[in-house]
């Protein structure tokens, strides 16, 4: 349901209701599209007003986040309109401030009370472009991250880079093409929701493969051919022996093994690791699983949705990752820069509840459609 904010003029164009949904509840649409609806864990927190859950606000970010309780939500995910880029609602929105300094303080005046709704155990995520002037760079992603993270209680987590495999095609005869924006990570304490194994779980299936039945023979020789005593080659041998057995079994997915005199030492290592264990022992085992490395980049397509009037959408595969990373089952995902209504669609989908907000009307009616479209097919 899109609510209009008495902050701004009442719109007064179509109705703004979503169309019945022959009665079924949103709890009854999430049953049917991820199975079970688990109740959010316990928090030291002020619930939201059920009027406000699963709709979209039509008003000032700013206004409208002051309607909600402290330490309420599980989870801001967010694009804010990016500076001197796009004019919205006549040029009196964020991004049409005449300098970044003032965009900068225009993004902060929302983002302390981002801040003060989300939960002690929350997150918050910020999507934000940079803009050239007088071919310079002016890294106005980064100056909002040093205000916030120096003018508010909040830590920098990652700084995650969506790389885009199709950037806008163009060449310039003296720069690069941009082609990755910044993906904001900040949390409230170091007691932040975190379930990083469904980050990208595909690609650690992907990974996976059965072990080649000469997998670590090679190591014999290596051992054979070393310096180590004739006990610390006995048990290196054996060491040998079990790993390989797990790799064909498929409990781990490889393995690396380093041996005194043969390879290098980890570069950094420390007291007690394994390059403790190569002097001690004389050989050290590293077991692989077969798990991807959660890094902090993702390569994703600017994706387009056909018939949406919005220039500026995210990729919902990526929301729907850093959903499932930082929000748990049922919670509440904020977006005080709803737009096109993406991160909504991302939460339904992965079994979340949303509060969206945007000041342009089209854009609420836009992201209402796309919701409403959305249950109608879940329904």
């Amino acid at each position: 349901m899109i609510r209009n904010s008495p902050s701004i003029p009442k719109y007064t164009g179509k109705e703004w209701e979503i169309k019945p949904l022959d009665a079924l509840s949103f709890d009854d649409v999430l049953k049917k599209v991820v199975g079970t609806v688990t109740q959010t864990p316990t928090h030291p927190a002020t619930e939201i007003p059920a009027c406000l859950v699963n709709s979209i606000q039509c008003g000032d970010s700013e206004f409208v986040l002051k309607q909600l309780p402290n330490n309420s939500v599980d989870l801001v995910v967010t694009s804010p309109p990016y500076y001197q880029q796009r004019s919205y609602n006549n040029g009196q929105t964020i991004g049409d401030e005449v300098s970044v300094e003032k965009y900068t303080d225009s993004l902060m005046d929302v983002f302390r009370e981002v801040v003060r709704v989300v939960k002690p155990s929350g997150n918050i995520v910020y999507n934000l472009g940079d803009k050239y002037v007088n071919k310079s760079l002016l890294l106005v992603p980064f100056r909002f991250a040093i205000k916030a993270t120096t003018q508010e209680s909040v830590i920098l987590v990652n700084n995650i880079t969506w790389a885009k495999s199709n950037p806008t095609p163009r060449q310039f005869d003296r720069r690069l093409v941009s082609s990755t924006e910044p993906f904001f990570h900040f949390a409230k304490g170091s007691d932040y929701y975190y379930d990083r194994d469904v980050f990208f779980e595909n690609k650690d299936r992907e990974r996976l493969h059965k072990a080649s039945p000469k997998i670590g023979q090679g190591y014999r020789q290596k051992i054979d051919g070393s310096d180590l005593s004739a006990e610390e080659k006995r048990d290196a041998h054996q060491s040998l022996d079990k790993v390989i057995k797990e790799a064909q079994s498929g409990q781990i997915q490889s393995f690396r093994m380093k041996i005194r005199g043969v390879h290098a030492e980890a570069f950094g290592g420390e007291q007690g690791g394994r390059n403790s264990q190569i002097r001690d022992r004389g050989f050290t085992i590293i077991r692989l699983y077969g798990r991807a490395m959660k890094k902090d980049v993702m390569h994703c397509a600017v994706e387009s949705v056909p018939n949406i009037r919005h220039t500026a959408m995210y990729p919902e595969t990526i929301i729907r990752e850093l959903v499932k990373m930082l929000a748990p089952d049922n919670g509440i995902v904020l977006d005080p820069y709803m737009g096109s209504g993406t991160t909504a669609l991302a939460a339904m989908r992965e079994g979340r509840r949303f509060v969206g907000i945007d000041i342009e009307p089209s854009y609420c009616e836009l992201a209402n459609n796309r919701i409403s479209n959305y249950i109608n097919r879940n329904a």
